[in-house]
């Protein structure tokens, strides 16, 4: 497993990564997260694993949608879970399923990992 900054994780199964955000999704650890994200080979699945996050800003929103975007552009394909309350409320505020198109939600990182399996 790495470690980017004190937030953020990414580790490895089969041929998924899963990056792992705790505690905030804000200012600081934006750069992380795409510190994390430029570690990840193109043509992966990626699964973010959202459900340490206590606090989230829209800095930290609009870098992880900015994130899958350019991921799908990149022909990655991109699915959330645990996603918390107050992630949920930005996503929906910012509509962000309707930007990007196929991304799915998972409960847990079970379901989220055999999505791709």
């Amino acid at each position: 497993m790495q470690e980017f900054g004190d937030n953020i994780t990414v580790d490895r199964k089969d041929s998924i990564s899963i990056i792992g955000v705790s505690n905030n999704l804000g200012y600081e650890t934006a750069d992380d997260l795409r510190g994390a994200y430029n570690q990840i080979e193109e043509g992966e699945k990626i699964v973010v694993d959202l459900g340490q996050v206590r606090i989230t800003t829209s800095r930290g929103m609009a870098t992880l949608l900015s994130v899958i975007i350019e991921g799908e552009e990149k022909e990655q394909e991109f699915c959330l879970c645990n996603v918390s309350e107050p992630c949920m409320v930005i996503i929906d505020a910012m509509n962000i399923l309707e930007y990007v198109e196929g991304l799915e939600i998972f409960d847990n990182l079970e379901e989220g990992i055999a999505h791709f399996s």
